[in-house]
């Protein structure tokens, strides 16, 4: 966590939001996925085949029917390293409704290296992307939680409300937004923005230990995150397996 706070450190201007040349991923894309990416554009915009090529014939080329997925990959890498905004809107065109679902997360990758450098151009001050497997918005981190029940049995319905009351005021009062909540029978998954100068760790504890005042109905321990989602079957995995760990420590 020291780590963490301190990176988060280096991004915060004077006010704790994120700084003007910094930009962040709005999309959910592995980070496995991003470095692939970058590697691909420093090898695309660094071969001299490559320079001097025409943006509109590379704009044509993007919006040609029955590509071959590799060489749409290339036009999009190869419009990204041009410092033009006829380049910016044809990948943002793309990426609003691309082509091939599989390129879906190559067409954002390239639209945020477009705008860092039409934005470093503008500002003549270097501009830095900031990784994170689950990406932000409006200079806000995307974070993914798990909420259990204490004993993985199924929340009641009151539970159910007395959980999402207190995490609704408590996402409320810290000003964290929250992009969706999803309620399984026994864990939540919530989608959360929280601002750099935003703790949405102690948020949440604080909304766990009001519910357990009234029981003790909801896991202590939870999971926060923002270097990737985690399906469904991974966490009733892990659910099950913290109960067995549990239950042998009772025996």
């Amino acid at each position: 966590m020291k780590e963490f706070e301190k990176m988060l450190n280096q991004l915060r201007d004077s006010s704790g939001e994120l700084k003007a040349n910094m930009h962040l991923l709005n999309e959910i894309v592995p980070v496995e996925e991003q470095m692939k990416y970058f590697e691909y554009s420093k090898y695309v915009q660094s071969n001299k085949d490559n320079t001097g090529l025409d943006r509109n014939y590379l704009i044509a080329k993007l919006f040609t029917p029955e590509l071959d997925l590799e060489d749409r990959r290339y036009y999009l890498s190869a419009l990204a390293g041009i410092v033009d905004v006829a380049a910016f809107r044809a990948i943002e065109t793309y990426h609003s409704s691309p082509l091939e679902p599989e390129l879906a997360n190559w067409s954002a990758m390239a639209l945020a290296e477009s705008k860092i450098l039409l934005d470093a151009d503008l500002s003549g001050e270097k501009q830095f992307f900031v990784s994170t497997g689950l990406g932000g918005k409006n200079g806000k981190l995307r974070y993914f939680s798990v909420i259990a029940s204490s004993d993985r049995s199924d929340f009641n319905e009151f539970q159910r409300e007395s959980l999402l009351r207190e995490l609704q005021f408590a996402f409320t009062t810290h000003n964290i937004e929250v992009e969706s909540i999803e309620i399984k029978t026994n864990y939540l998954k919530i989608y959360l923005f929280c601002g750099l100068s935003q703790d949405g760790n102690t948020c949440i504890e604080n909304a766990i230990k009001e519910c357990n005042e009234m029981g003790h109905f909801v896991d202590d321990q939870f999971l926060l995150t923002n270097v990737r989602k985690i399906e469904d079957s991974e966490i009733e995995e892990l659910l099950k397996k913290k109960n067995s760990s549990s239950d042998s420590e009772n025996e």
